[in-house]
């Protein structure tokens, strides 16, 4: 039986047909030769073609709908991987699922994004003349999440990016690894938080200023002065409020090409005045107590190598200031700090001397002394 419906010839291999209502045919149904196929046997359709060989398809590979589900533009078999010969547009299977975007131009854009079993997503890019080109790894989302940029694999050797496991690792041979711009405005740059408190911070303070610390800890780094100075991170400096190291922390060697400049303006001072008699006896007494030592940790270390050292005992000290009745506690030169082990909890003490403080007052009870003898020297030449 033949007709037409509209202007489009239908053919039916058999006689079982209502115009009008539903068509129910029982073999295969051909509209207007190649315009529309029903393979019937094979349960395909065609558009443009009289022997599909997908379920669905229109032409040999204009459009694919391949008996995995597979979508397909342009493509008659699903690659499992992004290859050369793209088409504009393929997706493909849930096991092997690719999405490829190509042919942008003859030699060079466009790209792939791939999803194979248990590898998450992976995207790429090409380079070379339609037909031949040649695909390369750019971006890849794996299946635990991971984002790798630039490398196939989570590690902190290979150039590339991850962020993974909330933490970023970038990797870079031979050049800048991360820029971080504040435009118009100074201020903090990056922020540094422990859960919802801010715990420090880099930022900038002018234009040749960078900053980085705490609170009201902070140093500036200052290039046009060639200078590194105590700084807080609201932005201004903080003048003699800031320790360098602490009784439980200490550092070790400083080397330096000139000595620590000391203030002594006459406008910051007051009670200023000779040593007392009391001051004197302990000064002498004090001068008396030099001695050669080596320290507990360098003979740990170095055995008999370890280098010997002069100066005086704290507990010295103190107890010849006790001894002429002063307490060591009020003066400078003498430092005692207590401090819980933190390991242990065992409570600690450790006693200091500040040398150059000390030496001025041996030295100022030196001088008194020699003052005096000089004067009782003249009266005698004098008799």
């Amino acid at each position: 039986m033949s007709g037409y419906l509209g202007t489009k010839a239908v053919t039916l291999s058999t006689t079982t047909a209502s115009v009008g209502g539903d068509s129910t045919v029982g073999g295969d149904l051909t509209v207007d030769t190649n315009t529309l196929y029903v393979d019937s046997t094979n349960n395909r359709v065609g558009v443009g073609t009289a022997s599909p060989s997908n379920p669905f398809q229109v032409g040999t590979s204009d459009l694919i709908v391949d008996s995995s589900g597979n979508l397909l533009v342009g493509n008659s078999t699903a690659p499992s991987a992004a290859s050369a010969n793209a088409p504009a547009l393929l997706v493909s299977g849930p096991n092997d699922a690719t999405i490829q975007l190509s042919r942008e131009n003859a030699t060079a854009g466009g790209g792939a994004i791939q999803s194979a079993a248990g590898a998450g997503l992976v995207f790429y890019t090409h380079t070379g003349a339609v037909g031949s080109e040649s695909y390369s790894e750019r971006l890849r989302l794996t299946a635990a999440g991971d984002l790798l940029v630039g490398k196939t694999s989570v590690d902190n050797t290979t150039a590339g990016g991850d962020i993974y496991a909330g933490s970023i690792s970038l990797v870079e041979d031979g050049s800048r690894v991360a820029t971080f711009v504040r435009k118009t405005s100074d201020g903090e740059i990056v922020s540094f938080r422990k859960d919802t408190t801010t715990v420090g911070s880099i930022g900038n303070d002018g234009g040749d200023t960078i900053t980085i610390g705490s609170g009201d800890v902070a140093l500036a780094f200052q290039a046009g002065a060639d200078a590194v100075i105590p700084w807080n991170t609201s932005g201004s400096v903080r003048d003699n409020a800031i320790d360098l190291g602490r009784s439980i922390a200490r550092f070790d060697d400083i080397y330096a090409t000139n000595g620590t400049i000391q203030t002594s303006d006459q406008n910051e001072k007051q009670q200023i005045a000779a040593l007392t008699d009391a001051e004197m006896t302990a000064a002498k007494a004090i001068s008396k107590l030099f001695k050669t030592f080596k320290w507990n940790d360098s003979v740990a270390e170095k055995g008999d190598a370890a280098r010997t050292h002069t100066g005086v005992i704290a507990q010295e000290v103190e107890q010849a200031m006790t001894d002429a009745g002063l307490n060591a506690g009020d003066y400078a030169f003498f430092i005692s700090s207590d401090w819980t082990d933190e390991e242990t909890g065992e409570e600690r003490n450790r006693k200091g001397i500040r040398y150059p403080q000390l030496m001025s007052f041996i030295g100022a009870a030196t001088e008194q002394r020699l003052a005096s003898i000089e004067t009782r020297l003249d009266a005698l030449e004098a008799e």
